[in-house]
């Protein structure tokens, strides 16, 4: 299951970020698939990024004063069939954590009360503040955005194929930029210590997806004779027990913890379901 979610993982990783023309030819590519988005967060203005970012698209409308209709129908179908899924099995973000948490430094607990977080991000930075200042401000902020657009523009810094001159002028980095890369270093240090605390903690998109987890077609089911042995506590890229976890907002449904045999993943039922046991079923 593990080696499973790593390809599709990379593979979503390389479907949002396809264009590798952007490093030769200096542009971000503008074709007809940046209008559509994929339900991960991967920053619109990623030189090689093919499809939009469904929050950066939000706080578009936003900032414009009109309400995203096909947006949010997109996005609550993803939501109401496969509830957090794509987090755990698509996002590149992601990916990104659970490869940095492999570095053996010592690790931290993050409480559960940060959890909570990620909806204030959704509500002030990509709703209410866009709205009212008519800038994308969690666009301007966030991590993934300054890892996989801000740095490599910076590098890149092509010439503006009008004027002849480089794209970002000398001297034109300041403060802000700074701040971005401040932003940027202090989670990819809390990614090694930590498990998934983007996802956990901040992702506006996580926060959208976790109030469909207890409604959507995918769902966990942990039977009786589960005794609560910790072990899917520990393969778990979020921290959680089973029991806590099938009907969670902040499962990301990696399905980690269906290698338990007490763990399985249904279809169907409103919530997780604790199933009976089933015959000759052992306690681990």
């Amino acid at each position: 299951m593990m080696r499973f979610r790593r390809i599709t993982q990379v593979a979503g990783a390389i479907l949002c970020n396809g264009y590798f023309s952007a490093l030769t030819l200096g542009h971000a590519y503008k074709g007809p698939l940046k209008g559509i988005c994929l339900p991960v967060i991967n920053c619109y203005a990623c030189p090689m990024a093919i499809f939009s970012c469904p929050i950066g698209s939000m706080q578009h409308f936003m900032a414009i004063h009109t309400f995203p209709f096909l947006l949010v129908g997109l996005i609550g179908l993803f939501g109401l069939t496969l509830g957090r899924l794509t987090c755990g099995w698509i996002c590149p973000f992601g990916l990104l954590q659970d490869l940095l948490y492999k570095i053996p430094v010592q690790k931290i607990h993050i409480p559960g009360i940060f959890a909570h977080f990620k909806y204030a991000t959704l509500v002030l930075l990509v709703i209410i503040i866009p709205y009212l200042t008519g800038d994308p401000w969690f666009s301007k902020l966030c991590p993934a955005g300054t890892l996989t657009a801000g740095i490599p523009w910076v590098l890149m810094n092509p010439q503006n194929s009008q004027t002849g001159q480089a794209v970002i002028a000398p001297g034109a980095i300041g403060p802000f930029f700074l701040l971005k890369l401040a932003i940027l270093g202090g989670f990819l240090a809390l990614f090694a210590m930590a498990k998934r605390p983007f996802c956990r903690t901040t992702c506006p998109l996580g926060a959208i997806f976790s109030l469909f987890n207890r409604f959507s077609v995918v769902q966990l089911k942990v039977d009786r004779g589960c005794r609560g042995c910790g072990s899917c506590q520990e393969r778990c890229p979020v921290g959680l027990t089973a029991n806590e976890g099938a009907g969670s907002g902040e499962c990301i449904r990696c399905l980690s913890c269906t290698s338990c045999s007490h763990v399985s993943v249904g279809v169907g039922a409103l919530g997780y379901c604790r199933e009976p046991d089933s015959p000759g079923t052992k306690d681990q």
